[in-house]
């Protein structure tokens, strides 16, 4: 596809366990230009910033289609220190810098542990009450949240993926079953789950769930099919000989 038809991407958090997976494929298929802390040797646009400053993430945001967001602290730790700059008001920054520079989608990585306190012998519905395990799992609420004001007041389109445990295929853990053979999300499954974000159209508001194959499906990857169209490839039982 010619540069000038492709999508632009602006992409926090490259750097990242989940986002340096992703780079790759978004350099072939979108104008992608990376948001992180820290430089990159990276070929293409790489910007250095903070989520702290506003101005900074709104210059990045010039000419972007879709903001897609995963700079975040990854899991518990301080809230002053960590979460409430990073997963409060990063985001915040980051919705609306992409408001003011005429963003038309946030594709947001929220985290399953938005709802990992529900028992673990039955499976979760998006439509359930959140349940977070954590201080971590409430500021991602907070991110899903915010999305939905700004699609209801702005018009902005809105994707929170509610991420389950990403681990590589040869990960100790897929071994045997445990807790991560529920909520296992693979590199190739990532992948596949954030470009069907990025490119499936009028999908309006919505939030779903994003796992492999598990087993077994603790998190219904229904709703992901039916409004992402997105079908994992990877089997958990099968990890370790891929």
């Amino acid at each position: 596809m010619p540069a000038a038809n492709k999508l632009s991407v602006l992409l926090t958090g490259s750097s990242g366990v989940i986002g340096k997976h992703l780079v790759e494929s978004f350099q072939k298929h979108y104008r992608l230009v990376t948001f992180d802390r820290r430089p990159t040797q990276r070929k293409g646009v790489n910007v250095v910033g903070d989520l702290c400053d506003f101005e900074g993430l709104k210059a990045a945001m010039k000419g972007t289609d879709v903001l897609v967001h995963l700079a975040a602290t990854s899991d518990e730790a301080s809230f002053t220190k960590e979460l409430l700059p990073n997963n409060i008001l990063g985001v915040y920054n980051a919705f609306q810098a992409a408001y003011e520079a005429g963003v038309k989608r946030i594709v947001f990585a929220s985290s399953c542990q938005t709802v990992t306190m529900y028992p673990r012998d039955e499976q979760v519905q998006i439509s359930q009450p959140v349940r977070p395990e954590s201080v971590y799992g409430a500021t991602k609420v907070f991110g899903e949240v915010l999305g939905r004001y700004y699609h209801d007041r702005c018009g902005i389109e809105f994707v929170g993926l509610r991420l389950g445990a990403f681990a590589l295929y040869r990960d100790p853990d897929l071994e045997r079953p445990s807790w991560l053979w529920r909520l296992w999300l693979s590199p190739r499954d990532a992948v596949s789950l954030f470009r069907c974000a990025v490119e499936k159209h009028e999908i309006g508001y919505t939030v779903v769930f994003g796992t492999s194959r598990t087993k077994p499906e603790f998190l219904c990857l229904g709703p992901a099919r039916e409004h992402l169209g997105f079908i994992p490839k990877d089997d958990v039982t099968k990890a370790r000989s891929r």
